[in-house]
């Protein structure tokens, strides 16, 4: 109920406002910090509730600023970020709970679509001012690369993770990441549909959430924009 009156008050505001837009953002970070803490206290359901909700108010503050003619490359990339892995951390941890499905997949879909929005700002913006790309940017990257490994997008998720290492040769999480990948595809190559979407058998969904329980990438990306 929470979201639709959301949605409601966002498309009727007669004029929008970027104040307004501001307000919803603060309520997405009060909401993301609601649903970690859910999450620490062993609440898992909860907590996907809650970070849904932020990743929500986040996308109503971008339609307010869209309402109100913000240019995207005005609007502070921390806020897509920040509705991204919202979604993300709601996707990973549907994963967790065994909550296969539509839910997930929209999670994950919006995820990356955020994500992507954010790579293409901060692309734009060092090429509009002849600047170098902002180096934190291989957080992004890292986030998209768990996003398509929750999706199954193993290949795509590579290549993210490969893009991680480029900018930041260091970061082991993302050596562990592409390891685990190239594990699954060389121990059983029908793990996922030709779709690459869907998982097949139930010992190779527990798999893959024991690899997102270890892995714990999700946790590394949370930073970008603070």
């Amino acid at each position: 109920m929470g979201s639709l009156a959301l949605a409601s008050c966002v498309s009727t505001r007669a004029e929008p406002d970027i104040p307004f837009a501001n307000n919803l953002y603060a309520k997405a970070v009060s909401q993301s910090a609601r649903a970690s803490e859910l999450e620490r206290r062993g609440k898992e359901r909860e907590a996907i509730d809650a970070y849904e909700l932020a990743g929500q108010l986040s996308e109503g503050a971008l339609t307010q600023a869209e309402q109100a003619a913000s240019p995207p490359e005005s609007r502070p990339p921390e806020v897509y970020y920040r509705c991204a892995t919202s979604y993300l951390h709601a996707g990973r941890l549907l994963t967790h709970i065994r909550q296969e499905g539509e839910r997930k997949d929209e999670n994950l879909r919006r995820a990356a679509r955020y994500l992507d929005m954010v790579d293409k700002i901060e692309t734009a913006r060092a090429q509009r001012t002849n600047t170098p790309i902002n180096p934190e940017i291989w957080r992004v990257r890292n986030a998209a690369g768990y996003a398509c490994f929750l999706r199954g997008e193993l290949a795509q998720a590579r290549l993210h993770y490969e893009a991680v290492l480029e900018m930041n040769p260091t970061y082991k999480p993302a050596e562990q990441a592409i390891a685990e990948i190239n594990k699954l595809e060389q121990r059983e190559n029908e793990l996922f549909t030709p779709q690459g979407r869907t998982l097949q058998k139930e010992k190779n969904r527990k798999a893959l959430r024991e690899i997102v329980k270890t892995l714990r990438l999700v946790r590394d990306i949370v930073t970008l924009g603070r």
